[in-house]
């Protein structure tokens, strides 16, 4: 039998060496994953509140005397607007806030029946847009890691249509 004198002996190298990286490997995979996860999440938060805002932008007091229906209710904008736009998503973790800002009073109020005015009048006389703010929710529990939760929350804001 020839040894070779040079060469020092590796048995189970590969596997002491692998029960170190694998779990550091897999363990940033999941990362990765669950980090994507979140930001589509994420995003699929922001296009909620936009679609919200511009479909709660048209439809405030003009629209009512223009088609003779009443405004939406903010109710009837999470279910019309928003929640269609939740894919994979628990609705029962959503919350929407719809709100009508007045810019010449410098008020924010929330959406009902009687604030609808897409302008205001200043003490000039002149016709000031208001706008409409929708502000999604979302308490995502991430699939991977007990971590808990965490709050998503997206902001639009737009001038309601004449």
């Amino acid at each position: 039998m020839i040894q070779r004198f040079g060469r020092a002996r590796r048995r189970g190298a590969v596997l002491v060496e692998s029960a170190v990286v694998y779990p550091v490997l897999f363990l940033f995979l999941f990362g990765l994953i669950v980090g994507g996860l979140g930001v589509f999440r994420f995003q699929e938060v922001a296009c909620q509140a936009r679609e919200g805002a511009r479909w709660a932008c048209v439809r405030g007091a003009n629209w009512q005397q223009k088609t003779g229906t009443p405004c939406p209710t903010t109710d009837q904008i999470t279910s019309a607007a928003v929640i269609p736009f939740s894919a994979g998503m628990d609705p029962t973790k959503l919350s929407v806030q719809v709100q009508l800002i007045d810019l010449v009073h410098g008020t924010t109020t929330d959406w009902d029946a009687s604030n609808k005015a897409p302008t205001s009048v200043t003490p000039a006389g002149d016709g000031v847009t208001n706008r409409v703010r929708v502000t999604v929710t979302y308490r995502w529990s991430p699939e991977f890691f007990f971590v808990g939760s965490l709050n998503l929350k997206s902001v639009s804001e737009i001038p309601m249509a004449f």
